[in-house]
């Protein structure tokens, strides 16, 4: 990012690029959810953008403290994926999902990273869906895809192995987006090692992660031995 495109942010709450992304949602709600969607965005006063921009994060701070209680909230107050745009930029297609969680907009996961093309124009326009209806009440959230795989090693396994090892179902686990894609994530251990099943682009194997940081590699062994009880692997 450029010195001029780093003082741009300074003066202004979102980026081109974020600007665009919201814009493009809101086309696709329902008439009704528009203006508590306008509420929403109006209300956040902190972005976040981790290292690669593959999420980026929106909050309403108030007093040092996230608090939403003055905007207004969807009915659905579950975690759920609300829009998808996909759009592309400088030769390269993108894809980002909005997630919504208590009511309330909270972030966009896009791969691949569009950090490079934040303050570009897009290559024609974009195509959005509706992923959720977010005036419909409901609390939970939307069930995660899980290969079969992982769905017949669970059937056969406790979800919680004494070295440490957390497994998550469909209802229980949760997305990140990476440079390498965006993940769905199958099982940690404390924090740090993960095993992911990758929804975007598309793979049939499963991947681990030796670090939070680290690169997503494939898993060639059986699952079972993976998780016996030894000290931290590196696959």
């Amino acid at each position: 990012m450029t010195i001029f495109q780093r003082l741009s942010l300074l003066r202004r709450r979102f980026s081109p690029l974020e600007e665009r992304l919201l814009a493009t949602v809101r086309e696709v709600l329902p008439p009704q959810a528009r203006s508590v969607f306008d509420a929403q965005v109006a209300g956040i006063t902190l972005v976040q953008r981790p290292l690669g921009w593959n999420e980026i994060n929106f909050y309403r701070r108030q007093q040092g403290k996230v608090d939403w209680s003055d905007i207004p909230a969807f009915p659905h107050t579950g975690e759920f994926p609300l829009a998808e745009v996909r759009f592309s930029a400088a030769g390269k297609r993108y894809k980002a999902t909005l997630t919504s969680i208590g009511g309330h907009i909270f972030d966009f996961a896009i791969t691949p990273s569009p950090k490079a093309i934040a303050f570009l124009s897009w290559d024609g326009a974009p195509s959005a869906r509706l992923l959720t209806d977010p005036l419909v009440a409901q609390s939970s959230r939307a069930p995660e895809p899980i290969p079969p795989a992982w769905r017949e090693f669970l059937a056969r396994r406790p979800r919680q192995q004494s070295g440490g090892w957390t497994f998550y179902d469909a209802d229980t686990a949760y997305r990140t987006a990476l440079r390498e894609g965006e993940f769905v994530i199958l099982a940690e251990r404390a924090g740090d090692e993960f095993v992911m099943h990758r929804i975007e682009p598309a793979a049939s194997e499963l991947f681990y992660s030796a670090r939070h940081d680290g690169t997503p590699v494939p898993i060639k062994e059986p699952l079972d031995e993976l998780f016996q009880e030894t000290s931290k692997r590196k696959l």
